[in-house]
């Protein structure tokens, strides 16, 4: 179970990037990814966890944190973790690291996600020895403590609203930060590089694309697909529900779900699916889908195999998720990407909903929805 009340917070925060101007976008996207993976730890997160999200602004903000939690409990529902989010604001590792006795102290965290240096930055080239000192001294009481450690770089920026010169000092501070994190053997997550590259995509798609809402903090969108990008760089193990049938409706195979009560007809499909984990997205706008695993890490894949040719519709709970061909269906489709493309609600939207806001958990595992395809 997730418990989301937070201690004291305050808001600051954020990173800068490369240029705008730089739109070469998918050989971007391949060296950067490259990089954010060459540092991958093991998943982290144990069974039982009280996990602490401490940070400056974007963690008082908390929508990352949020998308991290939505992630963790809907894919990962045999984890009983606990989270909270811990900030006084407008932070650096040295506010960080004047809370930390009273941070620990009260929620006995044994996994700590630390994500400053966004404001550290501000102090420019002369800061950097302090930076490094503050961190340490953070890390280390964290491990005396017991606690586990994951840190997690400042994120990167539109030049254009954030303006070059603050971009660049937290670019700096992120490569300062992997560099010693690495030296240290330290788990280190970047993040900066993917949202850059994610800021030069959504850019390229629309040139007035920008995840910053304001020179600092980013949309709720851009935030969550800083949770996204976060979870798949700690490289959790595939949490995907797929099921394969028939036209017939003889079950071939089902993957972390069940498929039930189904009935066959001419034209027609129709069954339970009652789900192990719950791939679904979170709700309300998304950020860019080619710069972010959303459906990657979002995998509710249906297959129906020998049905006649044709267009089919296939809904939920009697809801719409979208039309699909013989053809497509028989290859196998996930159910998230279909919803996207053709722009529907997703029929288990207001559950998601819930679950977002910490409501509902334990439903996570134990949902049934009754599909049909029809022949239209």
């Amino acid at each position: 179970m997730f418990c989301r009340t937070g201690r004291p917070e305050r808001p600051r925060v954020l990173f800068g990037v490369v240029p705008s101007c730089v739109l070469l976008v998918l050989p971007l996207l391949v060296a950067l990814q490259a990089r954010a993976e060459s540092a991958r730890p093991a998943f982290p997160f144990r069974d039982g966890d009280r996990v602490a999200w401490i940070g400056s602004s974007s963690t008082k903000i908390g929508v990352w944190p949020k998308t991290m939690e939505f992630l963790l409990h809907t894919r990962h529902p045999e984890l009983n973790l606990q989270a909270q989010r811990f900030t006084t604001g407008g932070g650096t590792f040295a506010t960080g690291l004047a809370h930390l006795d009273e941070w620990l102290a009260e929620f006995k965290p044994t996994l700590v996600f630390f994500n400053y240096g966004g404001n550290d930055a501000s102090a420019g080239e002369a800061g950097i020895p302090k930076f490094l000192e503050n961190m340490e001294k953070c890390v280390a009481r964290v491990q005396e403590s017991g606690a586990r450690v994951v840190l997690v770089t400042p994120q990167a920026a539109d030049v254009r609203k954030s303006g070059e010169e603050p971009a660049a000092k937290r670019q700096k501070y992120t490569e300062v930060m992997i560099e010693h994190c690495r030296a240290k053997g330290w788990s280190v997550i970047d993040t900066h590089h993917p949202l850059a590259a994610m800021q030069a995509a959504g850019e390229k798609e629309d040139p007035a694309y920008s995840m910053l809402k304001d020179k600092i903090h980013l949309t709720n969108p851009a935030y969550v697909g800083w949770g996204y990008i976060l979870y798949d760089l700690l490289d959790p193990d595939a949490a995907e529900s797929a099921a394969t049938l028939e036209a017939d409706g003889r079950v071939v195979s089902t993957k972390r779900c069940e498929i039930l009560d189904v009935k066959a007809g001419p034209g027609v499909l129709s069954f339970t699916r009652a789900d192990k984990v719950l791939p679904i997205l979170p709700p309300g706008s998304l950020p860019p889908r080619q710069a972010v695993p959303l459906e990657a890490r979002s995998r509710y894949l249906l297959r129906v195999e020998g049905l006649p040719e044709g267009s089919y519709a296939i809904t939920s709970e009697g809801e719409p998720v979208g039309t699909a061909d013989a053809k497509t269906l028989a290859a196998g489709i996930n159910l998230n990407t279909l919803l996207l493309n053709q722009k529907q609600t997703p029929p288990w939207e207001a559950l998601a909903k819930q679950i977002w806001d910490g409501q509902e958990l334990d439903q996570v595992g134990k949902t049934r929805w009754r599909f049909e395809i029809r022949k239209q």
